[in-house]
């Protein structure tokens, strides 16, 4: 329903209009409502008062309209003779709920404004306000109390219906599935809210292992809208790639709000012959150790795995010394279970290859080299970044849930890290493909271990004396021996010779120049030492004392934590002490 106000422009209402009381009965009461039947006005005001008493009298503003808000409502109060204003205060009550309950008490507020004028804020629909006026009479006589609504401004509120679209998405798929069967899933989105929905799109990432006929792993379904209470259904057809359980959630999401929902999480199980290859071998090497690896490839599916083609590859810097047969476990028995019905399989045959001989040419004439793999191996090659040797062998039927395993060891040779990997593969055939030449899916599983070569420098130092016990006058050689035991290099390899008193420097030699300062004698770095190397230092010294001396010798390098101290004592003697 419309209702119209007549106003000024600017919304406010300037009413001629008062309401004056006068004592006379027990309370004199009056009202007054103005034109247009939004305020109202009722005052009430004591029988008689005393000269110079103070006295009370209350007037209720009334929000008279159903749905329009008053706003800066402003009460002026006429000047009368013998009549003197002493404060106002403003009670806050809705008018409904005072009359309901009059005991109740209102919160009474402070004016601010003036003795004769005064301000409401606002008023809703059938709110009011009680001012409550205190005031005085000055002389004796009749005594009138005029109020008068100066202005106020109506504001017309409207309602608009608030409608939520609500979007329910439910996805639907198989339990199980064959690995050469077309798996269908079904989306159903749902409107259940009470508004329209625009466009909006319908998500789901298969993750890997499934894919759509076109080869994508990503679903999208485009939708320009749905009413409220509408459903739309779409319907896709994948293809498994590999055996196992996907499990994934689809999205329905809204292009121009944050409108959204998720569907529950399905998941299919394929059923069908699948490979699983464990790779198991050290993750450190010190120095030239054998490296021994364990490889396990394992039909995981419910279904026989023929021709099996297992590829070995390692760096072609590293020697492959040995490579066992290979041995079967037994299935378990819910695998036989799964094979029932299936012809009983001969006898496992272990697969045949030639004998590795041990010295690197034999064995490298069996190898083939390769700087790339082909296109059906794991993003995984990447890491490997050096040129790599292959061996392959052939299982020539693997059960469901079988184990064939071997063991290999390589040898890494001068490489740093020494990585390698085991990739199965085998070929199934997806019966009722359109297109024959896709008929033929290859599966492939990857395992891959890597282990670093730790090769840590070993600086060993030796000091002996020629001569013991070394007599007055008479020299002695201290013989100084810095070796590298370890299997990797050393450098700014220093040695620093120290006199003690009783000694004094006569000659040295060794690999470097040295410098004597003192009872110090300092030979100049050795840039690099590697695994084996051997230097000698010669220190000539002349004895002078009787006393027990320790020669010194401290050697640092840059791999060395903290320099190396080694003493070797001496015993001096005098000859005429001795005689």
């Amino acid at each position: 329903m419309s209702r119209w106000l007549k106003t000024t422009p600017l919304f406010t209402m300037l009413v001629a209009a008062a309401i004056c009381v006068t004592p006379g009965n027990a309370h004199a009461d009056e009202t007054i409502t103005t034109g247009d039947g939004l305020l109202s006005l009722r005052a009430s005001m004591p029988e008689e008062t005393r000269v110079g008493e103070s006295f009370t009298y209350t007037v209720e503003v009334t929000n008279a309209s159903d749905n329009i808000v008053l706003h800066d409502i402003e009460l002026k109060q006429r000047k009368a003779k013998g009549l003197s204003i002493e404060s106002v205060s403003v009670k806050g009550a809705d008018a409904k709920k005072q009359n309901k309950d009059k005991s109740k008490k209102t919160t009474t507020e402070k004016t601010s404004n003036s003795g004769d004028s005064m301000k409401i804020a606002m008023l809703n629909p059938g709110q009011s306000r009680t001012l409550e006026v205190t005031a005085s009479a000055d002389e004796e006589g009749e005594l009138r109390s005029c109020l008068e609504i100066a202005s106020y401004t109506p504001a017309l509120c409207l309602s608009s219906k608030v409608v939520k679209p609500q979007l329910e998405l439910t996805k639907t798929a198989p339990e199980k599935a064959n690995r050469c069967d077309v798996i269908e899933l079904e989306y159903a989105v749902k409107n259940g809210g009470s508004g329209d929905v625009g466009p909006f799109v319908v998500s789901d990432s298969l993750g890997d292992g499934l894919a759509t006929i076109e080869g994508n792993s990503d679903l999208e379904f485009q939708v320009d809208g749905l009413k409220a209470g509408d459903t739309r259904k779409f319907v896709a057809r994948v293809y498994a790639q590999k055996a196992g359980t996907f499990s994934s959630r689809a999205v329905a999401k809204a292009k121009k709000s944050d409108l959204k929902s998720r569907s529950k999480e399905t998941s299919t199980e394929v059923i069908t012959a699948d490979l699983a290859v464990n790779l198991d071998g050290p993750n450190r090497l010190y120095g030239d150790q054998m490296a021994e690896f364990t490889a396990s490839i394992t039909n995981t599916g419910n279904a026989v795995a023929e021709d099996v083609q297992v590829r070995v590859l390692w760096p072609n810097q590293s020697r492959l010394l040995d490579m066992s047969d290979t041995s079967f476990a037994k299935q378990d028995k819910q695998s036989k279970k799964s094979n029932q019905g299936e012809p009983t399989p001969a006898k496992n045959k272990k697969s045949e290859k030639d004998q590795k001989d041990k010295s690197a040419n034999d064995s490298d004439a069996k190898k083939k080299s390769k700087n790339n793999e082909s296109g059906n191996n794991d993003s995984n090659d990447q890491k490997i970044a050096m040129e790599m040797n292959e061996d392959t062998i052939t299982i020539d039927r693997l059960e469901a849930g079988q184990t064939a395993t071997f063991d290999y060891a390589i040898r890494a040779g001068d490489i740093d890290k020494l990585p390698t990997k085991v990739i199965a593969t085998y070929v199934c055939a997806v019966d009722g493909a359109e297109d024959q030449a896709k008929a033929k899916a290859r599966a492939t599983s990857m395992a891959m271990a890597e282990a670093k070569i730790v090769r840590l420098p070993a600086m060993q130092m030796l000091v002996i004396d020629d001569e013991d016990p070394v007599s007055n006058g008479d020299e002695v050689v201290y013989m100084i021996r810095v070796w590298n035991e370890g299997d990797a290099a050393d450098s700014k390899v220093k040695v620093v010779a120290e006199l003690p008193e009783g000694l004094t420097f006569k000659s040295a030699e060794g690999p470097t120049k040295h410098k004597q300062d003192g009872s110090s004698v300092t030979f100049e770095p050795i840039k690099t030492m590697k695994p084996g190397d051997r230097m000698d230092y010669k220190v000539t010294a002349k004895a002078s004392g009787n006393e027990n001396v320790l020669f010194k010798a401290t050697l640092s390098s840059e791999k060395l934590s903290q320099e190396v101290t080694t003493e070797e004592p001496t015993r001096l003697f005098s000859r005429q002490a001795k005689k």
